[in-house]
């Protein structure tokens, strides 16, 4: 359950996940966005799903978004699926410079197509043209795999914190994707730096985090949501009472034993 958390999560739907018990034991446990990723798989295949996604949610009387990502900015694969489905975000892979989100956005009201707009940053170049970008795109991604490839992973933390302080300060939504909590693909419990990275993405101001393979192929795609869920709403707790927490460890109220 969401417990009043304000950080969002995203649960990539796929082979495993693509059942109306797991899409309901999914919702359950937390998730707030179905991704349906156009890599993989078939529109056709994808319709179903969001169909799927929708029936058992309506019949929860919950509320879930459903986020198409697209292959490339062009609307080269998926077009009819966005027509038709009509998804609450079309996330845009391969975003190099801000004119990818203004055709996108033209092509969208063209065809009267009202949805939330989210860049993928991905590249190297993408970052140098980022400011612009952040401009004209409703929300960003933080594609960490893909940007990993493109600067020095050694950078990629620091961008991460610099991408989020910058949406934040647009009140624009950010998202931290990629490899969260890579480990429960195959194993029940993430490990001890996979917990640390999801709460710092909260820590850092993260509006959503993702999970990809951890629920489309994983071995354990509920427990994952599960898991997430209980590091968010840890992380969100330290975050409310951070200051608090600052002023005790000045004035050596406690010892780190304490905890």
């Amino acid at each position: 359950m969401r417990n009043n958390r304000k950080t969002k999560i995203i649960a990539t739907v796929g082979p495993a996940s693509k059942k109306a018990d797991i899409i309901n034991q999914l919702i359950q446990s937390g998730v707030d966005i179905f991704r349906f990723n156009l890599k993989h798989n078939t529109p056709t295949g994808h319709g179903r799903n969001i169909d799927e996604v929708r029936k058992v949610a309506q019949r929860l009387g919950r509320t879930v978004q459903v986020l198409i990502d697209l292959p490339h900015p062009s609307f080269l694969k998926g077009s009819g699926l966005v027509l038709e489905k009509k998804p609450d975000y079309v996330a845009l892979s391969h975003v190099k410079k801000a004119s990818d989100v203004i055709g996108f956005k033209k092509i969208c009201k063209k065809n009267k197509i009202t949805t939330n707009v989210i860049a993928k940053i991905e590249t190297n170049e993408s970052l140098n043209h980022f400011a612009k970008i952040l401009n004209k795109t409703d929300s960003i991604m933080i594609a960490r795999g893909d940007l990993g490839k493109t600067i020095p992973i050694e950078q990629v933390p620091f961008v991460q914190k610099e991408i989020v302080l910058a949406c934040n300060e647009s009140e624009k939504m950010v998202i931290v994707a990629t490899e969260m909590l890579l480990s429960m693909v195959s194993s029940k419990k993430p490990t001890r730096a996979e917990a640390s990275d999801v709460a710092n993405a909260v820590l850092e101001g993260s509006d959503a985090v993702m999970l990809s393979e951890e629920t489309a192929i994983g071995e354990n795609p509920v427990e994952a949501v599960r898991v997430m869920n209980k590091i968010i709403t840890e992380a969100e707790s330290w975050k409310k009472l951070g200051h608090l927490h600052i002023f005790s460890v000045k004035n050596k109220k406690f010892k780190f034993g304490d905890f």
